[in-house]
């Protein structure tokens, strides 16, 4: 893609943030665009971390929400390809084995899990929030009564819960990524937070990520909306250094540390390979053939990783198929990864109720400015 473009584009995403700002919907954001293949970089940033904080930046942390569900999906490979996890269809009863009073369901596996066809319902599948509701199931956010939840206690309650289908026949979004993480946690005999360090951030030098705040780094430097609109709540201090450990939408990390790993796990570079070619092909490929639009929600996108709308041509990807890949967090902020043309494009506009909306911006400012390109070539 040449330099105007991107040019034009980083501009553009520039003028959609400063009118957000504006109109006092955020706080600060950024966009980031860099194109790999020719070790280039472009960003924009508007307003501040917070109302008295320092001015958005790189270094800018920002609660991922749901965009850690494919550190979660990037994890579990890297575990499979150390030998730590028997593989991505291994029996999540056999991953239990030894948490007292949890009966996990026959047909669930881990690959499952991280598809979210496992059986486990979502927040749109209302007599199943029901059940969840009675059964004293929260979804989780950042709250303190969020991070309250016991981790062994939620598992043995979703899971004495009936399931919203038999494993395997649907695609429900939902509360999968959050027992996945749990469940190897648990296997392991390691904390989360702990393989995630060990697995993840550190060989990647992501040093403002976890699920909680890194030592060293000030509270000034988080970009986040002040409340939880659906509450009201405050959200929970940034000095909190225990809790439960939501891998599907607990993570924290910095919008460098970010692109550091959207470039590791979509562009490997020479040397050894961030990802092997196994587990490389698994993340790109779709995951739920036959069964798209089965369940109750409302997440767009031909095809379906792990926790990836793939763009892909045809439908029903292989991997040497895939084109674009795309996943948004619940308070604004969200990444487009172009395969083909090798281009990240990372956005954080932190917010509520306009995520989608947003999100479809930056979107279609991107594909607008990628069609112009290819039209002049």
């Amino acid at each position: 893609m040449s330099r105007h473009a991107l040019d034009k584009l980083v501009q553009d995403c520039g003028s959609l943030l400063t009118a957000e700002l504006e109109a006092g919907r955020i706080l600060g954001g950024a966009a980031c665009v860099r194109d790999v293949a020719a070790d280039r970089q472009w960003t924009v940033f508007v307003g501040r971390n917070a109302p008295d904080g320092p001015p958005v930046s790189l270094d800018s942390v920002v609660r991922l929400y749901s965009m850690t569900k494919p550190v979660l999906a990037v994890l579990a490979l890297r575990l499979i390809d150390a030998g730590l996890l028997p593989g991505l269809d291994v029996p999540a009863a056999e991953l239990a084995a030894g948490l007292p009073g949890v009966a996990v369901p026959a047909g669930m596996t881990l690959r499952r899990l991280l598809s979210m066809t496992s059986g486990l319902a979502g927040s749109k599948h209302e007599r199943m929030e029901q059940v969840y509701r009675a059964a004293g199931i929260v979804q989780f956010d950042y709250t303190e009564r969020g991070y309250a939840t016991d981790e062994a206690d939620f598992l043995r309650r979703i899971f004495a819960c009936e399931l919203s289908a038999p494993p395997g026949t649907q695609w429900e979004y939902g509360r999968s990524a959050d027992v996945a993480g749990l469940l190897i946690q648990h296997h392991l005999g390691t904390s989360l937070d702990a393989l995630f360090a060990r697995h993840v951030f550190e060989p990647l030098g992501m040093t403002s990520s976890g699920f909680f705040l890194p030592p060293g780094r000030p509270a000034e430097s988080v970009l986040q909306p002040p409340v939880d609109p659906p509450t009201g709540e405050s959200l929970t201090g940034l000095d909190k250094a225990t809790g439960f450990r939501s891998a599907g939408s607990g993570g924290l990390a910095s919008l460098r540390d970010y692109l550091s790993f959207l470039e590791a796990v979509f562009f490997p570079g020479p040397g050894p390979a961030f990802l092997g070619p196994a587990a490389r092909a698994e993340l790109l490929s779709d995951q739920i053939t036959g069964l798209h639009d089965t369940g109750p929600d409302y997440i767009p996108g031909p095809d379906w990783g792990f926790s990836l709308n793939l763009g892909i041509t045809p439908r029903h990807c292989r991997p040497e198929d895939a084109r674009q890949v795309a996943w948004l967090g619940r308070a604004g902020t969200s990444f487009i990864v172009d395969v083909e043309r090798e281009l990240i494009m990372l956005f954080a506009a932190p917010c509520y109720g306009r995520t989608r909306v947003l999100r479809a911006t930056f979107a279609g400012l991107a594909d607008d400015h990628l069609r112009q390109t290819a039209s002049t070539r």
